[in-house]
């Protein structure tokens, strides 16, 4: 296995290991996943400019692509394309290794170096507080060109928490 440039954890133990990084703007950013059975895991998302490709080293997960679930193994490899709804959750009860695929990269590095921080600030992967959740509709809002909610009620969500987060000087961790 290659030696990650940077490596990013969340509370729970989740790790998002940079293993190549864009030589652009347009480059590709390829990462390893480490994640713990149960983890935090985002809501149901599309990337507006950008395919996906989850490739299962080690473990199993389920993904979420359009409406399906479906358990992805150990060889398997799934590639969502830009705009696709799409999410993921590890149930297995064990730890899953996925090598992922940003392309183009859309500082998708620095998205989950902010949710890692947040992460660790709030001790949850899970944010349940509303500033908690505020700080985490600021996170994807700075990212709109990266990674959007896909479903309406989520979307409505994050945009009146975002309009909290502005009034009441509510931000993520630097």
């Amino acid at each position: 296995m290659a030696e990650p440039l940077a490596t990013y954890r969340t509370f729970e133990g989740s790790e998002y290991s940079v293993l190549q990084r864009p030589k652009g703007p347009d480059g590709k950013l390829v990462m390893r996943f480490r994640l713990p059975s149960g983890c935090g895991t985002p809501p149901p998302h599309v990337h507006p400019y950008t395919a996906e490709v989850f490739e299962v080293e080690e473990g199993r997960f389920q993904m979420l692509v359009g409406k399906e679930w479906r358990e992805v193994k150990a060889g398997d490899s799934v590639t969502v394309e830009a705009g696709m709804r799409h999410g993921f959750r590890n149930e297995s009860g064990a730890e899953v290794v996925i090598r992922n695929v940003h392309d183009p990269h859309h500082d998708f590095e620095a998205f989950i170096e902010s949710v890692a921080k947040l992460s660790q600030s709030i001790r949850s992967s899970d944010p349940k507080s509303p500033s908690a959740a505020a700080k985490m509709a600021v996170i994807w809002g700075h990212h709109d060109d990266l990674i959007r909610p896909a479903d309406p009620p989520v979307k409505a969500a994050f945009s009146v928490l975002r309009s909290i987060a502005r009034v009441t000087r509510i931000s993520p961790p630097d």
